[in-house]
This record gives C-alpha cells, structure tokens and sequence, in this order.
C-alpha cells in the first residue's frame, strides 16, 4: 500500500493541497486494501488520483465483478470496518462502478474542496 499512499501524498503536494494528505492516504489505503484482499487473486490493481472541480478524486480499479460490501462490524473483529471509514471520510461521496465487457469495476471516494 506505500505506492498508493505516495501516490496520494505526490498529488496533494503538487496541487498545494497538504491539508487534504492524511485523510487522501487513509482512504486510498482502505480502498487498494480492499481490492486487494477481494480481488481475483494474482491480478493487479491500479490505482488513481484526480484533482476535479470541487474535489480530489481517489480510484481503485480491479477485476472482479463483486460489488463492495460494507459488513455489519462485529466490535470484536479485527477488520471490517475499511468501507464504512471511507464512507465516513468522503465528504464528496463515494461508490463504484462496473467497467463494460466484465473488465472489473472501479471503486472511487471524494473529498470536497
């Protein structure tokens, strides 16, 4: 995960953006980690950032067809909770979609300028 948070640190220092680093890399993290975790095994992800009017733009492309889920949290459990942090943190909205001819989807999180 330390490219996807470089990624993330790059950009905010390029657009002058600093305040905006941790959270950015937080997100990132969970999602990239998510794909990982959920993916078809022994493919790659990719993962983006882009700066749109109004909000930094976090992506995570990988090839499995399954919708992200965000589980009930047991208090117990040692994970889990990814998903339901990102939907906290983005206060620009965040979701997915289904790239055509089954090439995967693409997670995504925004946060408000």
């Amino acid at each position: 995960m330390y490219l996807t948070r470089s990624l993330v640190s790059e950009a905010c220092e390029a657009w002058g953006l600093a305040r905006l680093d941790y959270v950015g890399r937080t997100i990132m993290s969970e999602l990239a980690t998510n794909a990982v975790v959920h993916a078809v095994e022994g493919h790659e992800i990719q993962a983006w950032v882009t700066l749109l009017d109004g909000a930094v733009e976090f992506r995570v492309w990988d090839p499995s067809h399954a919708p992200p889920v965000v589980p009930d949290a047991d208090v117990e459990a040692e994970g889990g909770r990814g998903l339901m942090m990102v939907r906290l943190l983005a206060t620009g909205g965040c979701g997915y979609r289904h790239i055509g001819s089954g090439r995967g989807k693409v997670v995504w999180a925004r946060l408000a300028l």
